[in-house]
């Protein structure tokens, strides 16, 4: 069997700590000073669109490729692939195509390391 080995590329990435600063226009919900996980930072990364919607528990309805919507602390996010959820703590990477998705920090802290 053949073995590959994945190309180093460079992608962008933020962490959803539940109340990333300038994500919604509402007010931050949540204490920052309760961010045990100091690489979950608070700012909103200038790829990363706002919440255009804002539900509550289950719906059928289909989220746009590249479009947000936060349903509590969880952000449901458009991909290439259908809908994925991202929670708190999880990573989302803006991809080298300019598509989002949601990583689990475990995956992420095994496939990337930071850049200097």
């Amino acid at each position: 069997m053949s073995k590959f080995r994945k190309k180093p590329v460079v992608i962008e990435a933020v962490c959803w700590n539940g109340f990333t600063l300038g994500l919604t226009n509402k007010p931050v919900d949540l204490d920052p000073s309760n961010v045990t996980d100091m690489s979950c930072k608070l700012e909103k990364p200038e790829w990363m669109p706002p919440v255009s919607h804002v539900v509550t528990g289950k719906t059928e309805a289909r989220i746009n490729l590249g479009e947000v919507w936060r349903d509590g602390d969880n952000l449901w996010i458009g991909t290439l692939e259908g809908t994925m959820i991202a929670k708190p703590g999880d990573w989302i990477i803006h991809g080298v195509k300019g598509e989002l998705y949601p990583c689990k920090p475990d995956t992420f802290e095994a496939t990337y390391e930071l850049v200097a």
